[in-house]
């Protein structure tokens, strides 16, 4: 037998993610959680939350899911055109926002700095950077 999924209206609100980010700010709430939100509606078998998990999961988290193209995520069940040029969309207007907001970026004073700005970039798919991680970076996976 399937394990209950109850839909995010069943959950009391302060649950909710669209309400929980409401309440107490985008930047409180799960990187699932604002997915969610994007994607708006889950499927007959999964609340939108599971839909995020699983997305998360699969594509290895937001840079994943990010450079994933438009037709993996249309084979993704629950995942149609709409949904998948919304998620698009999204992904774009955080690219040109970082490009932009040249004031707002993070300023360099150390080694670790660089290589950490480095490996976000690596892991989002900056067009402008290999995909491949160099070998320099491995220790921090370690």
């Amino acid at each position: 037998m399937d394990e209950y999924q109850p839909r995010i209206t069943d959950l009391p609100s302060d649950e909710r993610p669209r309400e929980r980010l409401l309440h107490v700010g985008a930047s409180a709430v799960s990187t699932i959680e604002l997915l969610a939100i994007i994607l708006r509606v889950g499927t007959g078998g999964e609340n939108v939350m599971r839909v995020a998990q699983r997305l998360m999961v699969k594509f290895g988290g937001l840079g994943g899911l990010a450079r994933a193209s438009t037709s993996e995520l249309c084979d993704e069940k629950g995942l149609g055109e709409a949904k998948v040029a919304q998620l698009k969309a999204a992904f774009e207007l955080g690219r040109r926002l970082l490009v932009e907001s040249p004031e707002e970026r993070p300023t360099i004073t150390s080694p670790a700095d660089a290589a950490c700005i480095m490996g976000i970039k690596l892991e989002t798919g900056d067009p402008h950077f290999a995909r491949k991680k160099p070998r320099w970076l491995k220790w921090r996976e370690q």
